[in-house]
């Protein structure tokens, strides 16, 4: 199921509202806001929701179409809600309508993000590859392996290396949640810490025909978290590439021979 995350929205033949709402952190508060919302039928194009345990507060933040009221309207409707510490509805200008509220974008870890189209990043990374042909696939190698060791560290001090090595499979599915790939097989040993990780829709090589093995960075990032989580030196491999006209990325790490 995809995840949308809104960031504009286009149409000079219609009029949107951005609305962030401030809101306790209790049961039944959102329900409250989004009956309010029901009433004046407004039109719910996207949102999403934080919230912020340590001062028992939320957030909620949408798109909206709606083509009778005006922000100040909304605004006041919307803060009359108990629950609703503050209400900001912002326009849109001829149909066009950004999210210029948030920043910075973070993960919910509290880590800052920066959002890039899979495609461009993709393309940019193999202009890396064309420039500077196997030296290139060293520095993606490197780059991601870099990476992945320190994007590793941040999920051991937050998971602990014995959660992560137990759930190994679930944990993986942090790729698939950031929008890297599609989590399809994993296979963890243990004892020997031999994984093997069937990658689906790999951004680095969707939509690129190669005849090796194309995917430096995801590789390079892999291998770098794995050997940061179980604390030994660690090899990855890309035994199939979807470049290659394989159904999907295989990743095989193994740990790396003395």
């Amino acid at each position: 199921m995809r995840k949308d995350v809104n960031v504009y929205l286009f149409d000079p033949t219609r009029k949107y509202f951005h609305i962030v709402i401030e809101l306790e952190n209790v049961p039944g508060a959102l329900r409250s806001v989004l009956e309010v919302m029901h009433g004046l039928q407004l039109n719910i194009l996207g949102s999403f929701s934080s919230v912020d345990s340590s001062a028992m507060l939320g957030v909620w933040s949408g798109f909206v179409e709606d083509s009778t009221h005006t922000a100040p309207d909304l605004k006041r409707k919307l803060s009359a809600s108990a629950f609703v510490h503050d209400a900001m509805v912002v326009e849109s200008s001829k149909g066009f309508l950004v999210d210029g509220v948030h920043f910075p974008l973070a993960f919910n870890t509290g880590t800052r993000a920066v959002m890039m189209g899979a495609r461009p990043l993709a393309n940019m990374l193999g202009t890396v590859n064309e420039q500077y042909g196997s030296g290139g696939n060293v520095i993606l190698y490197e780059e991601g392996r870099s990476y992945g060791e320190d994007t590793g560290s941040d999920y051991l001090v937050k998971l602990g290396g014995d959660f992560i090595v137990s759930n190994m499979a679930e944990v993986l599915k942090l790729y698939q949640a950031l929008g890297w790939f599609r989590v399809a097989k994993v296979k963890f040993d243990a004892e020997t810490g031999t994984l093997l990780l069937h990658a689906e829709e790999n951004f680095e090589c969707s939509g690129v025909d190669s005849r090796v093995p194309h995917s430096h960075f995801v590789r390079g990032h892999l291998e770098g978290m794995v050997t940061t989580w179980l604390g030994r030196p660690m090899e990855a491999k890309e035994t199939l590439c979807l470049a290659k006209g394989d159904k999907h990325c295989e990743f095989l790490i193994t740990p790396r021979a003395p």
